[in-house]
C-alpha cells in the first residue's frame, strides 16, 4: 500500500505542479519583477516556468518553490504596496540560549502595530565573535512609517531583550566621542 501511494505521489506531483504553473500563467497573480512572498519564504520573481517560479531573495540568490505552493499556501504580493524593510543588529552573549532569544524578539516584534505582519520578521545569524553573536534582524514597514521605526524599534528592542535577562555586547563609543566630552 505505502509503494503504491509513493508511486502515485511521483505521477501526480509533477502533474499537479504543471496544472498550477498553467493557473499561473492564466491567472496571472504576480508577473518578473514583483516581490511576494509565500510559504515564509520572500523574493522577486525571476521566472515563471510550468513546474516552478524561480525567485531571487534579499541577498541576491535564486531560489524555485514548487508551483503547487502558491494555491496550497497564502500568497503576499507586495510589489504594489508602499513598503520598505529595516534591518538591525543585535549582538548577544554567546552562551544566550539562541531559539529562546529568537522566539523573544520574533514574539516581541509580532506585537508592534507599525510593523507590517507580512512580509514577516526575520531574524538570522550574520556572525559569530568571541563572546557575542551578532544577530541580523530584518522587518518591514510602510514607508510613512520608516523614519520612526528606523529611529526607535532597534533600541526598543534591545531594551526588551535586556529587561528579559538577554546579556547584550557592549557598544563601544567612538574614540572622537570621549575626547569631545
Amino acid at each position: 500500500m505505502g509503494q503504491s501511494m509513493t508511486i502515485t505521489n511521483r505521477i501526480l506531483s509533477p502533474a499537479f505542479n504543471m496544472l498550477s504553473g498553467v493557473m499561473i500563467r492564466v491567472l496571472n497573480p504576480f508577473k518578473k519583477g514583483d516581490l511576494i512572498e509565500i510559504n515564509g519564504q520572500l523574493g522577486s520573481v525571476e521566472h515563471k516556468g510550468y513546474q516552478s517560479t524561480t525567485l531571487k531573495n534579499i541577498e541576491g540568490e535564486r531560489f524555485e518553490i514548487a508551483n503547487t505552493i502558491f494555491y496550497t499556501h497564502e500568497l503576499h504580493n507586495l510589489s504594489n504596496q508602499s513598503i520598505i524593510n529595516v534591518d538591525m543588529l543585535v549582538s548577544v552573549e554567546l552562551a544566550s540560549d539562541m531559539v529562546i532569544v529568537k522566539e523573544m524578539i520574533l514574539n516581541y516584534l509580532k506585537n508592534r502595530s507599525i510593523l507590517l505582519k507580512h512580509p514577516s520578521p526575520k531574524v538570522s545569524v550574520k556572525r559569530i565573535k568571541d563572546t557575542h553573536v551578532e544577530l541580523g534582524v530584518k522587518v518591514w514597514c510602510s514607508l510613512e512609517k520608516y523614519l520612526e521605526v528606523d529611529s526607535q524599534i532597534e533600541t526598543l528592542l534591545k531594551e526588551y531583550l535586556k529587561g528579559n535577562g538577554i546579556n547584550l555586547e557592549v557598544e563601544k563609543v567612538e574614540q572622537t566621542e570621549l575626547m569631545m566630552a
